[in-house]
């Protein structure tokens, strides 16, 4: 499995996990929803290591905020 294929089935695990549309995953971290959607297809992106920091970053920054409410 490529770097780009690994990197789509987190980002689809993630997305589904935390029930975000791609419009909203991506403004979640900040892309384009475009951008996003060729994640999804494999098509890669040029950070992927700060791409996994912010997704992990957002999650732990949902979760605390739900916590608090």
């Amino acid at each position: 499995m490529s770097e780009n294929d690994k990197l789509a089935q987190d980002v689809k695990a993630w997305r589904a996990k935390e029930g975000f549309t791609a419009a909203a995953a991506a403004k979640v971290l900040g892309i384009p929803k475009r951008t996003f959607e060729g994640i999804e297809q494999g098509r890669g992106f040029p950070y992927p290591v700060l791409l996994r920091v912010a997704i992990e970053s957002k999650t732990r920054s949902v979760r605390a905020d739900l916590k608090g409410s």
